[in-house]
């Protein structure tokens, strides 16, 4: 399959057509669509004009603490060629027109009113229909796979098999519908969700929790595990040891032996009382250790050794959650001190 000629592109900035109101990026080149979708979403794609006469996209996308989503028109239709697969799941819904995806021996369609759910390391090929007018939500796949693990404590070793229509009027339709709305919103003008890293990846991972326990995947049977629900007390003793022990080679199933409960029981119990994970909580207090040893003008240490000493051995996932958690880099909260 012969590959559109691909040229640098911006996504942040508006595209080399004729500008539209309400759009990043307006464009008759399917190269320089491509381009653009390629450097917004972080993955190999292979876009095709549906018609060899005419073609047309109007393009607007926001990014949400790695995951990305893109509002489209394509008033002449496209097609979808394989690139390389990403185990990205997306979220699509429809306005007008509709999209196809083959998926092995399967052909799934999203329709006005019913919406799809698709890895999209399993499509084959896919297809926008004339005068298509839809919504995307793409959710990187290593934070579907972060997301589920730290939910569980579970590692997460095979492929997320989730390919499914859902009806958009449905409750849990509507609640994925309204979520996407209500990120849309928080980046509009001044909203202030775009300031705010933390409560953007709350939302994105709650997204993701609602789309994993609501429709079929190969890890289904771990949301239907009942966990014993713990009392208050336990979970404020678990707490307690937490806190306590922030700084040293601390595990979640060290304070399920601390306090004699199982794991899934302490899953359960912060999830009641933090809305949160236990490993989130414990990651979260080790931040706020790192952050008040930067903060300390008596302290001496280098960033990487105050990381260190909180339990932070890769260099890079640190900053990138230090950075999600506070706004700012590590260095600059030690200038600000």
């Amino acid at each position: 399959m012969k590959r559109p000629p691909q040229k640098p592109s911006d996504p942040r900035k508006p595209g080399p057509g004729p500008g539209e109101a309400g759009f990043d990026f307006v464009s008759s080149d399917v190269g320089e669509t491509q381009a653009w979708a390629v450097a917004l979403l972080r993955r190999d794609l292979v876009f095709e004009p549906l018609r060899a006469d005419v073609f047309e996209a109007r393009l607007t996308g926001r990014s949400l603490a790695s995951a990305n989503l893109v509002h489209a028109q394509y008033p002449a239709g496209m097609r979808l060629g394989r690139g390389t697969p990403h185990d990205n799941l997306t979220i699509r819904t429809v306005v007008a027109g509709g999209t196809l995806y083959s998926v092995g021996r399967q052909t799934l369609a999203a329709v006005p009113g019913q919406g799809l759910i698709l890895n999209t390391a399993l499509a084959d090929s896919g297809e926008y229909a004339q005068g298509s007018i839809h919504s995307t939500f793409t959710l990187h796949g290593e934070e579907v796979v972060r997301t589920l693990q730290s939910a569980f404590e579970r590692p997460v070793t095979d492929r997320l098999d989730v390919s499914v229509p859902f009806d958009a009027h449905s409750s849990t339709g509507a609640a994925i519908v309204s979520m996407m709305a209500a990120i849309d919103a928080g980046f509009r003008g001044d909203a202030p969700l775009a300031s705010a890293p933390y409560a953007q990846r709350r939302l994105r991972d709650a997204l993701i929790m609602l789309v994993l326990e609501s429709f079929p995947h190969r890890y289904s049977s771990w949301f239907k595990e009942q966990a014993a629900a713990p009392a208050p007390w336990q979970i404020r003793r678990a707490i307690t040891f937490i806190d306590a022990h922030t700084s040293g080679p601390l595990t979640v199933q060290d304070v399920c032996d601390a306090i004699g409960i199982g794991l899934r029981s302490l899953q359960e119990g912060f999830r009641r009382h933090q809305h949160m994970s236990p490993h989130d909580y414990l990651k979260l207090a080790r931040l706020k250790g790192v952050r008040a040893e930067l903060l300390d003008p008596l302290s001496s240490r280098s960033i990487e050794a105050v990381a260190r000493h909180w339990g932070f051995v890769n260099r890079g996932h640190f900053a990138l959650d230090y950075r999600r958690t506070f706004g700012e880099q590590p260095s600059q909260t030690r200038r600000g001190r």
